[in-house]
């Protein structure tokens, strides 16, 4: 299993919440649990800056990888980093 972690680019980061909103395992969690959270969320947006949750052996899902949140960033300050390979 491949694990990956979303790196953002806090100098050029809007905060506009393009990833948030497009990525598919936020959507799952909204749909499970009807909020997002430090606990169920892969990417957030704090104080107008996306920041990447990441925690090992948590239950919801970290980022897999798809590269959604990647494609809708409007000015692409997203990357996608394989963490490891399990």
């Amino acid at each position: 299993m491949q694990v990956y972690r979303l790196k953002i680019n806090r100098n050029i980061c809007i905060g506009c919440n393009d990833c948030v909103v497009s990525c598919p395992i936020n959507f799952m969690q909204l749909k499970e649990k009807g909020y997002l959270t430090e606990e169920n969320a892969v990417v957030l947006v704090k104080n107008g800056m996306a920041y990447d949750i990441f925690v090992e052996n948590r239950k919801s899902p970290n980022c897999d990888g798809c590269g959604v949140c990647v494609k809708f960033c409007p000015v692409s300050a997203i990357e996608i980093k394989l963490v490891e390979v399990k």
